[in-house]
């Protein structure tokens, strides 16, 4: 078996591979703590400039305020922004945000709040690697925030698109051979509930939460993929994941003396990394088709007394000559377990699965 340490910094994509979409879909998303899986504020290709706006919705029964972090993306630790409330966006002064926007504060129920250029609006100074990052979201009923930062839950469901301004050239209506117009283009990135992290604890006879998968790899002349990851457990743990590859047939792709390609990754606590080209990066690919592969727990090491290690991971599959990218979002191996619900008759049961349980962050003390 042939095991790299990826201990260097991985090399981050320009930020047209970093864009994900996902298809409209029905899927369990309003949740108090929301991850979003990648933002940016960087200048691409050529002359593209690319931001991200992010759409808040207030799916509760009463009014919410929201407060969210930035974690820039690299190989280092963003456990300092934990610490205290210097780089968050919250909506009421007297909570001691350095960030803010007082539209986070008393959303009604139903309303939406769209942030424009958010992390170019307010963490320019901070932004990571090619200008890339995730966000955590944070939902409680409106004015409750304490100064430890205890809360009184709430839902919402929060989403990014990462965009670039451009032009079209269009016909003249008037005649004169084309006029150029101003247009946008860009991709959706799903904001992920707490409770749907990958979390080695949860596995058990007849389940299995600890990896989780990206379909749709393809890495030739017409295609490339990018893979993302983000670290989502407690502010005092960091994680150790495989990276595995498997072909169209379902055999794990294989190096010179016929051994399982595996490539081991250490993600500083609260890190956000990206791999440009990840089966060559990864793996020293080409011409790959059809490929899945497996993003699984090794270990996680953590100085907190009650740890909770989580992760989520994301793909990218980019057209080569436009660079359309299609969003590829981790997916569990097993299926839902109706039963954490409900039974035939409509009655909540006590959960069966080992699905993580606990948030494994808290807003900041101030």
């Amino acid at each position: 078996m042939t095991i790299s340490d990826r201990g260097a910094l991985p090399k981050l994509a320009v930020l047209a591979a970093l864009l994900v979409a996902t298809p409209a879909m029905a899927s369990f998303q309003a949740a108090d703590l929301i991850y979003i899986p990648a933002v940016a504020k960087t200048t691409g290709s050529g002359t593209s400039n690319w931001k991200t706006d992010i759409y808040i919705t207030n799916v509760d029964e009463v009014a919410i305020d929201v407060a969210m972090v930035y974690l820039p993306s690299g190989l280092v630790s963003n456990s300092s922004y934990f610490i205290d409330r210097t780089y968050w966006l919250g909506g009421r002064e007297d909570d001691g945000f350095g960030f803010l926007n007082e539209e986070l504060a008393d959303i009604p129920p139903n309303g939406t709040v769209v942030l424009r250029n958010v992390v170019g609006e307010y963490w320019v100074d901070q932004t990571g690697l090619n200008g890339m990052g995730a966000m955590v979201v944070f939902a409680y009923e409106a004015n409750t925030l304490e100064d430890d930062g205890t809360r009184v839950y709430r839902n919402a469901i929060a989403n990014a698109r990462i965009y670039n301004d451009t032009e079209l050239w269009e016909r003249d209506p008037d005649g004169h051979g084309f006029v150029e117009v101003p247009t946008t283009y860009g991709q959706q990135m799903p904001g992920v509930a707490w409770y749907n992290l990958a979390d080695p604890a949860a596995i058990g006879d007849d389940f299995d939460f600890t990896y989780m998968i990206l379909t749709g790899g393809e890495q030739t002349a017409r295609y490339r993929y990018n893979l993302g990851l983000l670290n989502a457990s407690d502010p005092q743990t960091q994680i150790t994941v495989s990276l595995q590859a498997f072909q169209a047939n379902g055999e794990p792709y294989l190096d010179d003396q016929g051994e399982p390609l595996i490539t081991l990754q250490t993600v500083p606590i609260l890190a956000h990394l990206q791999w440009y080209r990840a089966f060559s990066t990864l793996w020293d690919l080409e011409e790959v088709e059809a490929a899945m592969i497996k993003v699984s727990f090794v270990a996680w090491s953590s100085t907190a007394p009650d740890p909770i290690p989580a992760l989520i991971t994301y793909g990218s599959l980019i057209d080569e000559v436009s660079d359309d990218p299609t969003t590829v979002m981790g997916a569990f191996a097993d299926p839902y377990d109706i039963d954490c619900m409900w039974n035939g008759g409509g009655t909540p049961v006590t959960p069966k699965s080992g699905r993580i349980s606990r948030r494994p962050v808290e807003i900041a003390p101030r």
